[in-house]
């Protein structure tokens, strides 16, 4: 969250209470405060199950609220000065920090800043008016969200000047101007974006993980399996024991680290393989009946 406050007119109050939707009423809130118009990480924040994210967000639309919680954005990089060469050299030496950043920038990039990286430098600091410290934070955030990517992928991406702009345009629009409030939102943004997070999240944990279950997550991932294909060995150990049963999770995992099944579309690709039954389609039995039923009490319990 990002800002200090949140104003609500009193027609939008009287529709909100007229709902009587508890979850639609913190969604607008959410919007409202942190400015996420996509609702990315919305279901993860709130604790609110997909579906009833989906209906909550449809209910806002139908009363009209939906537009209203969306915030304006201050700063489009299509109403960015165009900047030319020579402003870039005077700025810098008029600005003896915006020469510094350049070289701050460059070093962890690995490379010279070519003219039109520093004209898209120039944009941040003259048009969003972000602090070279701040600047200097969004670029390790940045770069530690591309580590965490290619850890959990086994991707190779790099860092780029576009990547920089993007998350610049997005704090300047959320009102990130100090080093305070670049603190907080990276603390809280890295919790989410961290691997080890996603599957405790995925797994319906909200108690603190044991040793021993931290060892067994830091495994999987080190195995190079997507969250994806983590959630679906949870699934699948759900319903064969209507339970979490961590060394039957990770025999899973195993087996399909063996077969070299490491994401969710290779296991299913791989599942698409195996020999179906005979007959025109699958029936399922009283024991297949009763295994959802226990996995869908399961995950309504982890609601409660």
């Amino acid at each position: 969250m990002t800002l200090d406050y949140i104003t609500l007119t009193p027609p939008e109050l009287q529709k909100l209470l007229g709902a009587g939707s508890g979850e639609a009423a913190l969604l607008y809130l959410y919007i409202k405060a942190t400015g996420d118009v996509t609702m990315k990480h919305a279901s993860q924040e709130l604790r609110i199950p997909p579906d009833n994210l989906a209906w909550a967000e449809s209910l806002l639309k139908r009363m009209g609220l939906l537009d209203a919680a969306m915030p304006v954005q201050r700063y489009q990089r299509e109403q960015s000065p165009v900047y030319t060469g020579e402003q870039v050299t005077a700025f810098a030496e008029k600005d003896p920090s915006f020469a510094l950043l350049q070289g701050e920038v460059s070093r962890r990039m690995g490379r010279v800043l070519t003219s039109e990286e520093l004209k898209t430098l120039l944009s941040v600091r003259d048009y969003l008016k972000l602090p070279p410290e701040v600047v200097s934070m969004a670029l390790t955030h940045c770069i530690q969200k591309i580590e965490y990517y290619n850890k959990a992928h086994g991707a190779s991406r790099t860092m780029t000047m576009r990547t920089l702009e993007k998350e610049c345009y997005d704090w300047a629009n959320k009102g990130i101007q100090t080093l305070d409030q670049a603190s907080r939102y990276i603390s809280h943004d890295l919790e989410l974006q961290a691997p080890e997070s996603q599957v405790k999240k995925i797994m319906g944990l909200d108690r603190p993980l044991a040793d021993a279950e931290k060892e067994y997550i830091r495994a999987w991932l080190n195995m190079g399996f997507e969250v994806s294909a983590i959630k679906a060995a949870y699934d699948k150990t759900l319903l064969s024991t209507g339970k979490l049963a961590w060394r039957y999770m990770n025999r899973i995992l195993l087996n399909w680290h063996e077969k070299g099944l490491h994401t969710l579309q290779q296991v299913s690709n791989e599942h698409k393989k195996q020999p179906q039954p005979e007959g025109s389609g699958f029936t399922p039995g009283a024991g297949e009946i009763a295994a959802v039923s226990n996995l869908q009490k399961f995950r309504d319990s982890l609601k409660e």
